[in-house]
């Protein structure tokens, strides 16, 4: 068996000199990192100041509430995953790819709730084996709706592993995936050159001093503020410690892996440079405010997104038929189009045809004046009808209401969000005489205002829909959360579930 092993080996070295070489230096490198550690005065566990509870701290650090709703998403996903593998046959977890372990669930559910909170459109992972960590971060971005998986990965030395590899990856998930085969120091460089962003980071490969800042420093400028860095199997040598030692990261932890005594850290880009002189922060200071107050926006969009997809998983038919007005980003229709277990052809209305090249074969779009024209649509056409914030650019309300009611079958559901007039930080702006954000002066595109109790009774009353569920969401500029029931009333943007009567003119609802 070991003859096999060996002969298979060298034939993988003589064919790939090149990175046969880089192998033989890794074990050099292997050496030296035992060394230093040795030379170690305390534990590691003491050095890294290791956190046992990370999950709060993780949270915390990219300004998301915990206990976390898709942590229990991703004990799922999980849990089938690694029963699938053992019921193909395959061993998984320690030692069980050429000796080395497979992804980490600790890790692995750290990495799935930050695809799922800061929703990344380019990730980047080193390292792939059975692909579980890939596996994960697919799943997540698949649920997103966005976003691509690039696994820069050097094939097992022993050829009879190479069928293994990504064998966790269904094919379904693959179209979000690009393999890039070699090892990081030969291909990382120019995959982050083309991509030129990379939102999140996995380090998985050779665990190396030298291998693991080399990677770091090669993705780190690229990574945006806020942007973050996972790294595995820290313990192995002390790159990762000279790295946040050196680059002073805005936060960073280390902490245990779940099986095995392991650790892996977490590093999270600060959001203003090091270093950066006080000059030249007074000269990027309103650049600097203008893009912490996108960021803060788009942390509480996603999450309006996020409330809506629990909203439609909870109250929608099995069975629905979906139209979204107005989507700020497209490819949120096929969002929510996927919390549906047998979801029909999802249709887009809206004012201009530029539909994300993914949505475009998968929805069908219809270019429609909400202001001025009837929806082309029958009565009682859809099961599901989704209006996500621009309602505070309608200037005819009450027919544009009128006609999503006329379009949706009686036990429909519709869910509309909107910013919230009553906001906190509305609030507080109005007692200092100045104007709310909600309501626009300058481009005059927001030109509605809506508080919970007023907007409450127009849509039960007015319209006679049924109240169902409304929530609020962040509270700008501490929290992008869900809001307790108490708070909902200064969240920064309210979200309204409503079912259409049954007992409406058109009679009883159709059987989904």
């Amino acid at each position: 068996m070991r003859l096999g092993y060996t002969a298979r080996a060298s034939y993988m070295m003589l064919r790939h000199p090149r990175d046969g070489i880089e192998r033989i230096r890794g074990r050099a490198d292997r050496h030296r990192d035992r060394r230093e550690l040795m030379a170690l005065r305390c534990p590691l566990s003491e050095h890294y100041a290791v956190v046992e509870d990370w999950a709060p701290v993780l949270h915390k650090a990219i300004d998301t509430p915990w206990p976390c709703r898709e942590s229990e998403q991703f004990s799922k996903v999980w849990d089938a995953t690694v029963s699938k593998l053992a019921a193909a046959g395959l061993h998984v977890g320690l030692a069980s790819y050429g000796g080395w372990n497979d992804g980490d669930a600790a890790q692995a559910m750290a990495i799935w709730c930050l695809v799922a909170h800061l929703r990344p459109e380019t990730v980047v992972e080193t390292g792939v084996a059975h692909g579980l960590t890939s596996r994960i971060i697919l799943e997540a971005l698949h649920r997103n709706g966005n976003g691509h998986l690039w696994s820069v990965d050097l094939p097992a030395v022993d050829p009879a592993l190479h069928h293994e590899i990504g064998i966790a990856v269904p094919e379904d998930l693959r179209s979000r995936w690009t393999y890039v085969e070699g090892t990081s120091r030969q291909r990382l460089p120019e995959l982050v050159g083309r991509l030129q962003q990379v939102d999140l980071f996995i380090h998985d490969s050779l665990h190396t001093a030298r291998n693991t800042c080399f990677e770091l420093d090669t993705v780190w400028p690229a990574l945006p503020p806020g942007g973050v860095a996972v790294v595995d199997d820290i313990d192995h040598s002390l790159g990762f410690s000279r790295f946040t030692e050196r680059v002073a990261p805005g936060a960073w932890f280390a902490t245990r892996h779940v099986a095995g005594s392991g650790l892996w850290g977490t590093a999270i880009k600060t959001r203003m440079r090091a270093g950066t002189s006080p000059a030249a922060q007074g000269r990027r200071s309103q650049g600097t405010v203008q893009m912490t107050r996108e960021r803060r926006h788009e942390r509480i969009e996603h999450s309006v997104v996020d409330e809506i997809a629990r909203m439609i998983r909870d109250l929608a038919s099995v069975k629905s038929r979906l139209l979204q007005i107005q989507p700020a980003q497209s490819r949120q229709t096929l969002l929510f189009r996927d919390q549906l277990a047998a979801p029909g052809r999802p249709v887009i209305y809206g004012d201009e045809d530029d539909l994300d090249p993914a949505v475009g074969p998968k929805a069908d779009f219809r270019h429609v004046d909400v202001e001025a024209a009837a929806f082309p649509a029958a009565d009682d056409d859809f099961d599901l009808v989704v209006w996500n914030r621009n309602l505070v650019t309608v200037k005819n309300l009450d027919a544009a209401l009128r006609e999503v009611r006329r379009v949706l079958r009686p036990g429909g559901v519709f869910i509309v969000a909107v910013p919230n007039l009553a906001a906190l930080h509305n609030r507080l702006l109005l007692l200092a005489g100045r104007q709310p954000t909600t309501l626009h002066i300058a481009n005059g595109d927001h030109i509605r205002g809506f508080a919970i109790p007023s907007m409450t009774a127009f849509l039960t009353g007015d319209l006679d829909f049924e109240l169902l569920r409304v929530t609020g969401v962040g509270l700008a500029p501490v929290s992008a959360a869900v809001l307790p029931g108490p708070l909902r009333g200064v969240s920064h943007t309210v979200v309204w579930a409503l079912r259409k009567r049954i007992d409406d003119d058109h009679g009883d609802m159709r059987v989904g």
